[in-house]
């Protein structure tokens, strides 16, 4: 059987298992050696290797968002009629613990339609108010307290990370990543008796899914409590290495 050295062929491999793929590369310039030269062809060959990671982590911020709803026959009668529903929730809000940190405000007209066309009624004004909290075990009594004091739909809840908590998920991650991507490139490497080297590059990319909750529903409306239990907050890690092969 014709056999050659790595260098000269070059190999190409892929093997997925776990999250990690492989490359198999000579940057060494396969038939540039002069006929004496004693260094080997393949001084120069390389492993290139993805790999990723997840680490999950229960959230430690929450925001709840929540809107008051009004209408009148004018667009000043609409605003009028929500504003004090608006200022009542966020003082509601507040008063629970949460830091109010957005207000939104829109009016709109509202049109009957039939057969004949549309026939404008009157206008809807909406105000949107979204708070946060550290403490995510309140977000059920913040909804209530909303409600309790004016809301009239809840828009969503968002339950995050922390800065610190999210940056420690992530070195926690990308240690996984690297652990993995190491040993895939050892597995390939000893296929073809070769070891890996250090590495020559390093390439990383990193993402978090916040949880979202929007059926939680009204419980406060019949003198209820709201209860509300969040998934993990997910983060996720890749990697892809070169390393140099020995």
């Amino acid at each position: 059987m014709d056999t050659q050295p790595l260098a000269a062929i070059g190999i190409a491999a892929l093997l997925l298992a776990g999250g990690v793929g492989f490359v198999l590369a000579d940057t060494g310039g396969a038939g540039t050696a002069a006929p004496n030269d004693s260094t080997p062809a393949t001084a120069n060959a390389t492993v290139s290797v993805g790999a990723d990671a997840t680490v999950e982590r229960s959230p430690d911020e929450a925001t709840v968002t929540v809107a008051a709803v009004g209408r009148g026959e004018t667009a000043a009668a609409a605003r009028n009629n929500v504003s004090g529903d608006a200022d009542a929730v966020s003082d509601a809000l507040e008063a629970e613990g949460a830091t109010v940190t957005s207000s939104r405000f829109t009016v709109r007209p509202e049109y009957d339609y039939s057969q004949d066309g549309r026939e404008l009624v009157g206008y809807v004004a909406v105000h949107t108010v979204a708070a946060e909290t550290s403490d995510v075990d309140t977000v059920g009594s913040l909804v209530d307290a909303a409600v309790d004091n004016g809301a009239d739909r809840v828009e969503g809840i968002a339950y995050s990370l922390s800065d610190d908590t999210r940056a420690d998920a992530r070195d926690e991650a990308l240690t996984t990543a690297m652990d993995r991507a190491r040993g895939g490139a050892t597995t390939l490497a000893t296929a073809e008796d070769r070891s890996v080297g250090d590495a020559l590059s390093i390439q990383t990319s990193a993402s978090g899914q916040p949880v979202v909750r929007a059926e939680y529903a009204t419980a406060a409306d019949a003198g209820g409590q709201t209860n509300i239990s969040p998934g993990p907050v997910t983060v996720d890690v890749s990697v892809q290495v070169t390393y140099e092969l020995e």
